[in-house]
């Protein structure tokens, strides 16, 4: 028989610059990747962890749907929500590439290309990343949304004036849209990454390439944090001058 669910529940640590449904995902997921949540265990139910966490029991059930797309939990009906993997799920291999390795060099490219484009794009690249927000706000077809995604970060690399690294993002362009994919599966993605595309495209807009690097990290972050993460992607930033943000 599954363990039941513990009566008491430890302290979680204390919430980041995130949703509080991704605040919840994130800190359960650390907690059954540790071990202290062992597959075939019964989570806290709703109410329980809505208590603990301060939260809705809404924001929680949004957070444990998530952990199931990513195949850490099963939710069985008129019993709880079960864990039944303590790691990522083998379906999120992209290709001979995990999460991670994808993760690192989104990291190394994506924030130096950003802080570019907020120095060197032009009003016609505003114009384009304008309209590929609307164009993203507006599709409720998820490959769609998808493919309009990776448009806008193409598009950001092509504000940067070098034509290599559109053609670098390009060549990741099936992988990443794939990536994306598994990415919005966690519910609480679809309407984060609006926000922090509108971050990100008002940086470039004031011309203010600091800011467009913090923001693209966050973005980076908040992924990094669904699949399991670990280093921070804002450590990983440097300032234009070429020092840790």
């Amino acid at each position: 028989m599954p363990a039941e669910n513990r009566t008491e529940i430890e302290p979680f640590e204390k919430m980041e610059r995130r949703t509080a449904a991704a605040y919840v995902q994130a800190q359960l997921q650390k907690r059954i990747e540790s071990g202290a949540f062992r597959p075939e265990e019964r989570l806290p139910s709703e109410a329980e962890l809505a208590s603990s966490f301060g939260v809705s029991r809404p924001v929680v059930r949004e957070a444990l749907m998530s952990l199931q797309a990513l195949g850490y939990t099963e939710s069985q009906t008129g019993r709880g929500t079960f864990v039944v993997s303590d790691r990522i799920s083998g379906a999120l291999i992209f290709g001979r590439y995990t999460p991670a390795q994808i993760q690192e060099v989104r990291c190394a490219l994506e924030v130096p290309v950003v802080q570019l484009a907020a120095v060197k794009r032009t009003e016609q690249d505003i114009g384009v990343l304008a309209s590929l927000l609307g164009r993203i706000a507006e599709t409720s077809d998820p490959d769609r949304r998808n493919q309009l995604d990776m448009d806008f970060h193409v598009a950001i690399a092509n504000a940067s004036g070098n034509p290599l690294f559109v053609m670098l993002i390009e060549e990741m362009r099936g992988i990443l849209e794939d990536y994306t994919k598994e990415l919005t599966k966690a519910p609480h993605r679809r309407g984060e990454a609006r926000t922090e595309h509108a971050e990100i495209y008002q940086a470039i807009v004031r011309r203010d390439p600091a800011a467009a690097g913090q923001a693209m990290a966050r973005h980076l972050e908040a992924g990094e944090a669904v699949f399991g993460g670990g280093a921070s992607a804002l450590s990983r930033v440097a300032a234009p001058d070429g020092s840790p943000a």
